[in-house]
């Protein structure tokens, strides 16, 4: 992949590490459509509650589990027919271990799968992410220690995402004064044997007029000694553009591909990419990137 300038970014090492456990985030599905899913407390435990609003009559038995890569915890179980209309589930309560998270410093990501499963077998999946901030947890330490009397020193743990059923850790950030980037590994990866990584970055003096001069930069920089360079702009609007580019090694670097959504205002802009050594991503791969990028902020 090409090294680009400040404006483009990045140095990338590659390897060869297969993708493992990735999930694309859907909320509905031809029988339901996931309505909540979060932490409740009452006066004696912590659990896991989903809500769904069902729209068929064909299901006879619903599992729920959370995904962090090949690991799943079984959380919800309902062995019985289930009615269209409202389904609503609470997990057995949470030992102590299983909401530790809730002490954990900064922001959490977890991801669920609900597995809905007709009498032939068939089984049609929700796959949700969800996401609590430092002030969401907060309020349910608050609660914590109001029903249990549960007090903790909080646990500094690194920052993570969970996108698509893999934890994703930070292994690389710069910042300067053009600039704010952070690059996250799926778990176990690291910046110099990566195949797959996830990249936030802030272009602090590039707004909405400068984005057309930006992409066409970027582009211009991709050509240079790469006669096999494919750019192509997926979907453009006054705020946004989402585009992707792929080569099969040129100019001295090897094969890699990436799809960037870049979300500008009048001062500056946000890109949010995923980056592969791949030729071009597959039409699965690259749903999955799309979903996800689409609902970053």
């Amino acid at each position: 992949m090409k090294r680009l300038s400040y404006l483009v970014l990045f140095t990338i090492f590659l390897s060869h590490v297969f993708l493992q456990a990735q999930v694309k985030p859907q909320l509905e599905n031809e029988w339901a459509v996931a309505k909540n899913l979060g932490p409740i407390i009452d006066g004696t435990s912590v659990r896991w509650s989903f809500l769904a609003i069902v729209k068929t009559d064909v299901i006879d038995s619903v599992r729920g589990f959370e995904r962090n890569g090949e690991d799943k915890k079984d959380y919800f179980i309902q062995q019985k027919k289930i009615e269209k209309g409202k389904l609503y589930l609470e997990s057995q309560a949470l030992n102590e271990t299983e909401y530790q998270w809730i002490f954990e410093s900064g922001n959490t990501s977890k991801f669920f799968t609900i597995e809905l499963k007709n009498k032939d077998g068939e089984i049609k999946s929700l796959h949700i992410p969800i996401n609590f901030s430092e002030q969401n947890k907060e309020n349910l330490r608050l609660v914590i220690d109001k029903n249990f009397g549960i007090k903790k020193e909080l646990t500094k743990v690194p920052f993570h995402r969970n996108f698509d059923g893999r934890k994703w850790v930070i292994g690389h950030s710069e910042n300067d004064e053009n600039i704010s980037m952070i690059e996250l590994f799926p778990g176990g990866v690291t910046n110099q044997n990566w195949s797959e990584l996830y990249r936030f970055t802030l272009l602090k003096k590039i707004g909405t007029s400068r984005r057309y001069v930006f992409v066409d930069a970027v582009k211009a920089e991709l050509a240079k000694d790469c006669s096999d360079l494919y750019f192509n702009i997926l979907k453009e609007t006054d705020s946004e553009i989402i585009f992707e580019w792929s080569h099969d090694g040129c100019g001295g670097y090897p094969t890699g591909s990436e799809i960037s959504r870049m979300v500008s205002n009048e001062e500056q802009s946000l890109i949010f990419t995923f980056a592969s050594n791949q030729t071009k991503h597959s039409k699965n791969q690259k749903e999955i990137y799309l979903s996800i990028l689409e609902n970053e902020k």
